[in-house]
């Protein structure tokens, strides 16, 4: 299945034993960050394919590398859901019981006798929806159109989407506890606002606690409520998670990263961080130990942005009010490495103590559960001098930030009596961060919205992999804009993104310096991310009304032709009056940049741009025969605001067709050296093809190696000018049924019609 037809497989249906109601899904795929986004809102660890795993496209991973079989690994992602939970104190049943607290939620694994969540369809009886701002692109490459129609539940409805998003979801679910929940979520593909992807939440206390129209708790307070995010890391991938989850309330110059954000232009994000690993011989930050050290695979952080807390409930739903938007929430924050098993297991079930215990921990975070004695510890220890800035919420209550992992070489023992987080039976080791809101008390009818968006930043791959090899090179210092800094300043800025770096010394600083210069590059990433989060911030403070992106052509087309790659384009009733003209990006060799030896494939660039009066492109610039390349178009208005790249990004190859040469001279062997393992586009296989170009038509190819023993021959037998090693079902396979070896070969090119004959040669490189 093709890249973008993965990407458009908006529906799918996951069987769950428990429940009447099948998982639906659909995905977030018009930027960089990618998301799944499920109709229930479980956002859980046992929902599949990877439980709403976030994929930063473009930087290490694309969706084809996801599969949707049982028992699949995890992919090396970003985040990865691990529960929603919405805690109360004083709560009564059905049955009349009063619970002193009570918890529900978008988690756990269900079980038959424990339901948690229903799904509740729309007045139209879809259980999940997609409003699109425009028709999604059609994305046609010689004649493959990668991208299907529509499913059931999209719709192009701009006047259904808040602001002026590219694309919403919406679905309803009703928790057990007697609330509707009603989620949004919105996501851009403009430049710029591509990284993140956000939450919309409206809970209402609705005292219905079923599946049914009727109100079984009417009039009922919710009492001191709570609502817990839980949130798990795959920046490196399965069995490799070198990450540390941690907090920052940091202002548009990042340098108050310690202390709340003060104003509306501030961020409060629980991000994780790379991590070096204690087993690796070498410095690994930004690496993962387990893979090969040409590329920087974990040099990427990913956060989950506290958009809107209210100080209150019955917040106007749309447009926001930032005025209502409490600067102390979060109330906790926990970066320990811990996390409640009734989100992962599932086990026989809760007495009251157990929902007691949980509750305390959505309050005050691990340090404050003790099992035996109640609620809390009276004691908790806080890092209050560097980190707890407010005190209280703007309900009164006290706000509890557990001290943030990035920090832990200036954590101090915790005094005797305390328990550790290994000693709480419902607690597991996991990577992972939390945090709650809270409290607030909700009336019946009253409503309680809630905002977040999950972030990516990131170095890019290409830097991942020129920085990687300079590094390996011990050059690191002399890799882009680290070349302009002395040493001593790369050490201080190091020490600036990363508050636990106390690895060297003075003495040791030249040494060291290879390392610490590759170490600013990769926490260069962190401002990414926080800029990036910066900017969901103010569009969230907007109204969601960023200057929205020109509509992209509903038609983009690439063919293949003899002289050049023709690119045409279209919209249906004509170019929109906003668009001032079009850009063109290529890139040669895959749409995934990747460097093998000297070979480098992916390299998106810039190509051309053309006014809007322009809807046909003959690209003859530098393209030569043999070579894959692959396109995309965005449009661009007067303020210079893109439609996204990865809208109509194609993930086929194409390249220049077959043209018979008049000459047998001019036949040529392409790429030469051919580097194997080098990824040249869309199919299995790509980084084995070898193209012989320019041929006269009918011809042999005898391959032999230089001391002239026979590789293979080939019989083509077509009126067209290009050949390629293939015996139908795979490149580059010897008459021995192997792959060829390092070293240099021989081709001899036969014409059929005359016997004329020419020798080229060329090399393989593994």
């Amino acid at each position: 299945m093709g890249h973008r037809k993965l990407l458009i497989l908006l529906l799918v249906l996951f069987f769950v034993s428990t429940a009447t109601h099948a998982q639906l899904f659909k995905t977030v795929d018009v930027g960089k960050l990618q998301a799944f986004v499920y109709d229930h809102g479980c956002m859980s660890e046992d929902v599949r394919p990877c439980g709403n795993v976030y994929y930063y496209r473009g930087s290490y991973i694309t969706w084809d590398d996801v599969s949707f079989d049982d028992g699949f690994e995890w992919p090396g992602g970003l985040l990865k859901d691990a529960g929603l939970l919405f805690g109360a104190r004083n709560w009564t049943d059905t049955a009349g019981y009063t619970w002193d607290a009570r918890l529900t939620g978008h988690a756990a694994r269900k079980r038959a006798d424990q339901t948690y969540q229903f799904v509740v369809p729309d007045e139209e009886g879809f259980f999940i929806r997609r409003y699109m701002r425009y028709p999604l692109p059609q994305v046609i490459v010689d004649g493959d159109n990668l991208t299907p129609s529509p499913m059931s539940g999209d719709e192009v409805a701009p006047e259904k989407i808040w602001g002026t998003a590219d694309v919403m979801i919406e679905s309803n679910v009703r928790m057990n506890m007697g609330l509707d929940v009603k989620q949004r979520v919105l996501a851009w593909s403009q430049p710029g606002h591509d990284d993140y992807i956000i939450w919309d939440w409206t809970f209402v206390n609705s005292g219905n606690v079923d599946e049914d129209d009727e109100i079984e708790l009417p009039g009922q307070t919710l009492e001191d409520v709570y609502i817990t995010r839980v949130t798990e890391a795959l920046i490196n991938g399965t069995g490799n998670n070198k990450v540390m989850p941690t907090w920052a309330g940091t202002t548009v110059d990042h340098d108050t990263r310690l202390s709340y954000p003060q104003d509306d232009d501030s961020l409060r994000i629980h991000y994780v961080t790379p991590l070096r690993a204690g087993e690796a011989d070498y410095d690994s930050y930004g690496k993962n130990p387990g893979t090969s050290r040409n590329l920087l695979d974990g040099a990427r952080f990913g956060g989950t942005a506290v958009l809107f807390a209210p100080q209150s409930c019955d917040v106007q739903q749309f447009p926001n009010t930032p005025a209502n938007n409490d600067p102390a929430q979060p109330s906790m924050h926990s970066s320990l490495i811990t996390e409640p098993s009734w989100i992962v297991w599932d086990f026989p079930g809760l007495e009251e103590q157990d929902y007691i215990d949980a509750y305390g921990y959505m309050v005050r975070g691990a340090f404050a559960i003790d099992s035996s004695s109640g609620y809390f510890y009276d004691e908790v220890y806080y890092m209050d001098s560097v980190y707890n800035v407010y005190q209280t919420t703007a309900s009164g209550a006290e706000t509890h930030y557990e001290q943030p992992l990035d920090r832990w070489g200036e954590f101090a023992p915790l005094d005797p009596g305390f328990v550790y987080t290994d000693d709480i039976p419902y607690i597991r080791f996991d990577v992972e961060g939390k945090f709650s809101i809270g409290p607030y008390d909700m009336a019946f009818g009253d409503t309680l919205r809630y905002v977040y968006a999950y972030v990516g930043g990131s170095i890019s791959r290409k830097t991942s992999y020129l920085l990687g090899e300079a590094w390996n090179n011990g050059n690191a210092a002399s890799y882009g804009w680290l070349a302009e800094m002395d040493s001593a300043t790369i050490a201080d800025e190091l020490a600036q993104r990363d508050p636990i770096f106390d690895v060297y010394g003075e003495t040791e600083l030249s040494l060291a310096l290879n390392d610490i210069a590759k170490d600013l590059m990769v926490a260069s990433g962190r401002d990414s991310l926080f800029n990036n989060g910066m900017n969901a911030q103010r569009n969230f403070n907007a109204d969601y009304n960023i200057p929205a992106s020109p509509e992209p052509p509903t038609v983009f087309e690439v063919v293949s032709q003899a002289e050049n790659i023709k690119l045409s384009w279209s919209y249906d009733g004509g170019v929109p009056s906003d668009v001032a003209g079009f850009k063109i990006y290529r890139a040669s060799g895959g749409y995934v940049f990747e460097k093998q030896g000297e070979v480098i494939l992916g390299n998106w660039q810039l190509h051309d741009s053309v006014g809007a009066d322009v809807d046909v492109y003959e690209d003859t610039g530098g393209i030569t025969a043999g070579a894959d390349y692959f396109y995309a178009l965005t449009a661009f208005n007067d303020q210079g605001v893109e439609s996204g790249m990865f809208l109509t990004m194609t993930t086929k190859e194409a390249r220049l067709s077959a043209k018979v040469s008049d000459s047998l001279e001019m036949a040529r062997v392409v790429p030469n050296p051919l580097h194997i393992g080098a990824r040249g586009g869309y199919d299995e296989g790509d980084g084995h093809k070898l193209t012989f170009a320019n041929l006269p038509g009918p011809c042999w190819i005898t391959i032999m190696t230089e001391s002239g023993e026979l590789v293979t021959k080939i019989d083509h037998d077509s009126e067209t000018g290009i050949a390629q090693w293939f015996d139908g079902q795979r490149y580059m396979i010897t008459d021995s049924d192997q792959r060829p070896a390092s070293g240099i070969y021989i081709a001899h090119i036969q014409e059929k019609a005359t016997g004329r004959s020419v020798f080229r040669k060329f090399v393989i490189v593994r």
